[in-house]
């Protein structure tokens, strides 16, 4: 067991595969125990409670634990959160001061994640998420203290930002006025804190430059977001029917519902209009919205919720479609897809942040009639999917890998 020891602070389990949060989690905590001793503290913010380090990961850090995120939420927040959206709403989030992502209590989850591990004197403490920089208070208040690293992620100012944009363009005024209330709160909250930090890390180069350009004293880097080999297919096991169009992702984000409904309301139809026979659409992700629930009503359309094995859709996908027109960070979905050798179809904001050229790993569209045009052209086409599919593979294990990743760390944090 390495001698120098590190206190991980999350707000998702680390796992192995899953959400792209989870797994960013999972990929630092294994990384990061080749050099320290890691000791893994959970908050459960984004919810799912109650789940068990996978025994993979729990074989290589030096302990965990959970929080009782229930226990330590604020009674303020909780009022907000269970407030409809409209003006109460909006003036309840104006006169929080924090984000209300961080509806924890500060002092309470800072005083619980100190006391976590009796006995042990950290070297380092790395945080994932920004609204997750308070519960490292008291370490950061410490003399001597720590080493601080914050992991971003995404740039929170910039995609609330988006969001709020969306909104408005689909004319919810009022949830374009709430998003714009949490890109003001992120932006207040990341002047706070991030001083506080020693390094400052983003999923993305371009993330990471915002944020470097709002905080020009702090010391931003990147640290990738990527994925570990996928499973095989299994010889000898039947496929099922094929898949011409797949998109994955978490079905309850607004830019992954979004970019469902803009997909198979405005794209489909003049893919279908051209190549009746390739007009088929799979949406397979985590709790579905509604909005993407009722399209599996439209002709040609199939949710798949929460499926035990996103692989299996892999092995069937002849195209995967990432039709997203907000939000941050790296879109782990896309590299999914190149690590399972499928060929992609993007909107240059679903591919922002990553080493990708058009035409060289994958095909740029933002208007429905160009990404149209974009998938006839792609399902037609045999060789132009070889080519990219081996461009996009060639990448992903060279930028995108876990080995690359532990390759390219510094021994520290």
């Amino acid at each position: 067991m390495p001698e120098k020891t590190l206190l991980f602070i999350t707000p998702a389990m680390p796992e192995l595969g899953g959400n792209g949060l989870a797994i960013r989690a999972g990929n630092l905590v294994e990384i990061l125990s080749a050099d320290w001793a890691v000791h893994v503290v959970v908050l459960a913010v984004g919810g799912g409670e109650g789940r068990r380090l996978p025994s993979a990961l729990e074989a290589v850090v030096a302990g965990w634990v959970e929080l009782p995120y229930g226990d330590l939420l604020d009674p303020v927040c909780v009022r907000c959160l269970r407030t409809p959206p409209g003006p109460e709403r909006l003036a309840q989030l104006h006169a929080l001061d924090r984000p209300l992502d961080a509806a924890y209590q500060p002092d309470r989850a800072a005083e619980a994640a100190y006391r976590a591990f009796p006995g042990v004197t950290f070297d380092a403490v790395f945080v994932l998420r920004l609204y997750m920089s308070a519960v490292a208070e008291r370490f950061l208040t410490m003399t001597p203290r720590p080493m601080l690293a914050l992991d971003a992620d995404d740039d929170d100012v910039e995609a609330r930002a988006r969001f709020a944009d969306l909104r408005m363009s689909r004319g919810d005024k009022m949830g374009a006025l709430l998003e714009s209330a949490a890109s003001k709160a992120y932006a207040e909250w990341e002047q706070d804190w991030l001083p506080r930090f020693d390094l400052i890390y983003a999923a993305s180069h371009v993330d990471a430059e915002r944020i470097a350009a709002r905080n020009p004293l702090s010391v931003v880097d990147v640290i990738p977001n990527v994925l570990r080999e996928p499973a095989p297919q299994r010889a000898g096991v039947p496929a099922d029917a094929p898949i011409p169009l797949l998109m994955v992702g978490n079905m309850s984000y607004l830019p992954n519902v979004d970019g469902a409904v803009f997909f198979a309301r405005e794209i489909l139809p003049l893919i279908r209009a051209r190549m009746p026979e390739a007009g088929e659409l799979v949406i397979a992700g985590s709790n579905p919205a509604p909005a993407v629930t009722a399209l599996a009503r439209l002709p040609g359309v199939s949710v798949a919720a929460s499926p035990p094995d996103i692989d299996s859709f892999y092995h069937r996908a002849k195209v995967a479609v990432i039709p997203i027109r907000a939000g941050g960070g790296t879109r782990i979905k896309l590299i999914e897809a190149f690590a399972h050798r499928v060929p992609v179809i993007s909107t240059r904001l679903g591919a922002e942040g990553l080493a990708v050229a058009h035409e060289q790993h994958l095909l740029l569209a933002d208007e429905p009639a160009a990404f149209a045009d974009a998938c006839v052209r792609l399902m037609g086409d045999a060789e132009l999917r070889g080519r990219l599919t081996d461009a996009a593979r060639t990448l992903q294990l060279a930028e995108y890998s876990v080995d690359a990743l532990r390759a390219s760390m510094s021994r520290g944090v």
